[in-house]
């Protein structure tokens, strides 16, 4: 510790998630030094005993695997938590502003503390935005337009692809959308799951609600075939919240290639509480606890200090330290993907929970001049029954006390529904909105720090798209042949896991954190990386995007040699 404390570094990187580790690594490949921070702690020599865990357990949430304190923010006693909400008997790493939010539920998306991040539980899923999602203002007149379009992310799209090994379909995907692709993807696509196949049938090729619809297969950081040292996706159907076997990608793939190199350390179960600047707006240092409460500082006035945590411990980090904010806009434009879902079991057996939880989707409605009034949406195709909804353990003990059925008639009732449960999920895009913002509230964790407060509501923008997107999974699933269709309640809408915005970048400091580089417009030593930079929340998951981003502020940093080296 002695010898970390007192050694220069290069950059000090806090948070080793996807962004951080990437981060770290192409740094250190170009010789730089690398000081490395995590808020949790190192565990992949835990994976097979943590997928045991998910295994055992009844309630399969995103972190059953995970029970940790301190570790991830979805404890067992998640709802109990929201009615603790002013207590500190919240577990949760973050509280809610309960008054001003005029919905049933409040924010739900989750987050972790643990070397590798959220790539540990996320779906595994990487489209690509697409050209109009950077410029949302001046096509539809409604968001943001960024400060950086599509081209100058293609390269970027390529080389986070190549990196992190994306399995997909070039002559399917490009140019559709307008999204053209310069390179193929590394692997072929994953293979469809049956459910795909019959919605390819009856469905690919006809016009609904005026739009053209194709089931692609979705772009997917996991393996198809053998690649990086990692093998080929075996479906395991434990996606979220874990890949036993790392088929699917997570940073400490990344991590390990960092540390190979020489050029980097890392520390963690270090939690990062301040950042201090000089009166010349210069990060001089910084400070973080450990879960004993010790309190250690670091000098940064030889470094860059770039934030790589996700976009609620960013701005709590920024708040507390009352650094970055003179544009008055971190922690606001809180973004996410508000999601909602339609269910109906087949007229045939589909046969779900093989394979990866979703392997297609439709992209057709994540453009388009209803922009103007409603948020566009994509749908993916579930291949895990009726996902969170109804398990099947639910379908077991709702057989079991509403129907009185055991033994073989119980056996062959389950059986006749698991295996036509089906599920389509539409994701929408969540303008940024001042309100929907993160602040400090006086509720300190279990180490001292104030938690972060959420503000967080869906406008009108949301709501009406919403109605669209089950009419048209609806229309979808009729051409399918189903029965049991249901849908959820508009006001019941549930989180992606996309957490995004909070220091969003522009070319006005008065309106903005960061450049388009991620520089804080206040501290020039200062950088920001990951989805809390982005100006839109978009129409895809945000982790390629976020991938692509870092690389390119990693390649500003580096003069370029990352791509020089490319070519």
């Amino acid at each position: 510790m002695d010898k970390i404390k007192n050694k220069k570094y290069d950059y000090i990187i806090v948070g080793s998630g996807i962004c951080g580790s990437i981060a770290a690594y192409f740094l250190a490949k170009f010789n730089k030094t690398v000081l490395l921070l995590e808020a949790g702690e190192t565990r992949d020599k835990d994976r097979i005993e943590m997928s045991g865990r998910y295994a055992r357990t009844s309630r399969k949430t995103p972190g059953s695997p995970y029970v940790k304190e301190n570790q991830f923010a979805d404890s067992p006693d998640f709802h109990e938590n929201i009615k603790n909400n002013n207590s500190e008997k919240n577990k949760n790493f973050y509280v809610f502003d309960i008054e001003n939010n005029k919905f049933k539920n409040v924010f739900k998306s989750t987050y972790q503390r643990i070397t590798g991040g959220s790539t540990w539980h996320w779906l595994g899923n990487v489209p690509r935005f697409i050209p109009s999602d950077f410029k949302m203002n001046s096509i539809y007149r409604v968001g943001k337009d960024w400060p950086i379009t599509y081209h100058d992310l293609e390269t970027y799209y390529c080389i986070a692809e190549n990196e992190i090994g994306v399995s997909g379909n070039h002559e399917k995907w490009n140019k559709y959308l307008g999204a053209y692709r310069s390179k193929s993807f590394p692997m072929s696509e994953i293979w469809e799951c049956y459910a795909d196949t019959l919605f390819i049938k009856k469905v690919d090729g006809k016009s609904i609600n005026g739009k053209e619809i194709r089931i692609l297969p979705t772009p997917q950081a996991r393996n198809s075939e053998n690649y990086d040292g990692r093998p080929a996706c075996a479906g395991n159907s434990s996606c979220v919240p874990i890949c036993p076997i790392q088929a699917k990608y997570d940073a400490t793939v990344h991590i390990k290639k960092a540390l190979k190199t020489g050029n980097v350390d890392i520390i963690d179960n270090a939690v990062v509480n301040k950042l201090i600047e000089n009166e010349n707006k210069e990060i001089i240092a910084l400070s973080y606890l450990t879960l004993n409460n010790n309190k250690v500082e670091i000098d940064t006035k030889t470094a860059k200090v770039i934030l790589a945590a996700n976009s609620i411990e960013i701005p709590r980090l920024l708040l507390n330290s009352g650094i970055a904010n003179s544009s008055d806009q971190v922690g606001r434009n809180l973004m996410d993907h508000a999601q909602g879902y339609v269910t109906a079991l087949t007229n045939e057996k589909i046969y779900p929970f093989r394979g990866p939880l979703t392997t297609s989707g439709i992209d057709a409605f994540r453009d388009g001049e209803q922009r103007k009034e409603l948020s566009a949406f994509r749908i993916s195709i579930g291949n895990d029954g009726w996902g969170r909804i109804k398990s099947p353990n639910a379908v077991v003990r709702e057989l079991i006390i509403k129907e009185n059925l055991l033994g073989s008639k119980l056996y062959n009732a389950v059986e006749e529904k698991v295996t036509r449960m089906i599920r389509m999920s539409y994701s929408t895009e969540v303008l940024p909105n001042k309100n929907n913002r993160v602040t400090l509230s006086d509720i300190k964790d279990n180490i001292g720090i104030r938690k972060p407060k959420i503000s967080f509501n869906i406008s009108k923008y949301n709501a009406d798209a919403f109605e669209v997107a089950k009419e048209v999974c609806t229309k979808i699933f009729n051409e399918v042949g189903v029965s049991e269709l249901s849908t959820n309640d508009n006001r019941d809408y549930s989180g992606a896991g996309h957490i995004m915005g909070t220091t969003c970048m522009g070319n006005d400091p008065e309106k903005s954190v960061v450049n388009d580089y991620g520089n804080s417009h206040d501290n020039h030593n200062l950088y920001i990386i990951g989805p809390s930079v982005f100006t839109t929340s978009g129409t895809a998951n945000p982790t390629l995007t976020a991938v692509a981003l870092t690389i390119r502020t990693i390649d500003h940093l580096l003069n370029n040699k990352i791509t020089k080296n490319e070519v």
